[in-house]
């Protein structure tokens, strides 16, 4: 049965709290697919480190972690009109990671570091100017990847339950938590599909990460990937149909899309370098992802397969 109760103290690992996958040299499966697509069109070119991109606002604008200093990591909000970026948070002085916002730009999760490997999920209505945060428990603590729902009456997020990493959800207040699921390994990286009734996610629970869904309350899990590499960060598509996903089943980090019954694997990308941090552009024709090239990260634009 899966547990209905609230947050009580725990510790989250190091090698729990950083699992984003591990670097291994594995073949491309036979059976997929190479997508042939345009090349890609680059929106930034500083270079510097940079996370989790999302849009909101029918894809007008792009939020994304930055990292102007060694030791600063920050959300800023950029116009596809224009280009501007600016930090959402200016006077922000703590590391800020894994932003989600809603369609409308209204609402806006994400993680904040309170300490050394101390982790708070702070939800934040950027139109009443209100915040609600789950704190850290205490000792080596945190969240990780918040997802709202597409009707924004949800949250979820992963967090360290009992030397096990669980997917939860709250509410729009950052109460009611419920457990989504229970198994062993570290469970992370959901999102929600756009109806509302599916979730995808990664999960260890099978030794190492693939990509798996289930319902909106934690039943009917069903693996979608089988792959000797990493499997990672998955995101449905705009009319729920497709999943991209992160992938180094070829021996570097790709970007990947796969039907959403984890049949037609297509590979996106082919760079020598990492590609990671994924996300659908409002049209689902389009995917943004940073990419590294020669060193340095930018977010790139590519077309997604058809």
């Amino acid at each position: 049965m899966i547990s209905r109760r609230t947050h009580q103290r725990r510790t989250l690992p190091f090698a729990v709290l950083c699992a984003l996958g591990v670097f291994a040299l594995n073949l491309v499966l036979p059976f997929e697919r190479v997508a042939t697509a345009a090349e890609p069109v680059r929106l930034t070119t500083d270079g510097r480190l940079k996370q989790d991109p999302v849009f909101a606002r029918n894809g007008a604008d792009l939020y994304y972690v930055d990292q102007p200093t060694a030791v600063q990591l920050r959300i800023v909000r950029r116009s596809m009109e224009d280009g501007t970026t600016i930090p959402v948070h200016p006077e922000q002085t703590k590391a800020e990671y894994e932003p989600t916002v809603t369609a409308d730009g209204r609402f806006l999760g994400y993680v904040c570091s309170r300490g050394n490997l101390s982790l708070a999920l702070v939800l934040e209505d950027t139109i009443e100017k209100r915040q609600a945060t789950i704190e850290p428990q205490g000792g080596f603590c945190g969240y990780r990847s918040p997802a709202f729902s597409p009707d924004a009456t949800r949250m979820l997020y992963s967090f360290a339950d009992g030397g096990r990493q669980q997917i939860w959800s709250c509410n729009m207040k950052a109460a009611d938590q419920k457990a989504l699921t229970d198994s062993r390994g570290v469970n992370n990286w959901p999102h929600w599909s756009p109806d509302g009734r599916r979730i995808a996610f990664g999960s260890s629970r099978d030794d190492d990460f693939e990509i798996y869904s289930m319902n909106a309350d934690g039943s009917d899990v069903r693996r979608l990937t089988d792959s000797p590499g990493q499997d990672t960060r998955p995101k449905f598509s705009p009319d729920g149909e497709r999943i991209a996903f992160t992938s180094n089943r070829d021996g570097n980090y790709e970007i990947y899309v796969m039907n959403a019954d984890g049949t037609g694997v297509a590979r996106v990308t082919r760079n020598p370098e990492r590609d990671d941090y994924l996300a659908w552009h409002p049209d689902g024709k389009r995917l943004v992802l940073v990419s590294e090239r020669n060193g340095r990260f930018d977010l790139y634009l590519v077309d997604a397969p058809k």
